[in-house]
């Protein structure tokens, strides 16, 4: 087996180990805020946002070997936080539902 070349590293398409640990835990992450809010009686989806965060997370750590990886890690990290908000603007939403319609 041969090293790659710089070349050839930043031509990889894809994330790394690193993207795909940050998306576990951020998606786990994600999924016990859904927990939580599913005690509220909301019906939300924070899990995905949170997935996506964390994988634009670890590709900025998987840009040290690739650099290829960063437009990727600052879509993923930019799609990830709009997911966030509207997830809070949509449990927000929810919220003043319940509360006017009580």
């Amino acid at each position: 087996m041969r090293t790659l070349t710089h070349d050839e590293m930043t031509s990889v398409a894809g994330g790394g180990v690193f993207g795909d640990i940050g998306s576990a835990i951020g998606g786990a992450i994600g999924n016990v805020v859904d927990l939580g809010t599913t005690l509220l009686g909301l019906s939300t989806d924070a899990t995905g946002p949170a997935a996506k965060l964390g994988e634009g997370i670890g590709l900025i750590a998987d840009s040290v070997l690739n650099p290829g990886n960063i437009p990727a890690a600052i879509l993923d990290v930019g799609e990830g936080i709009v997911g966030i908000v509207g997830f809070g603007i949509d449990a927000i939403q929810q919220l003043g539902a319940a509360h006017a319609s009580a």
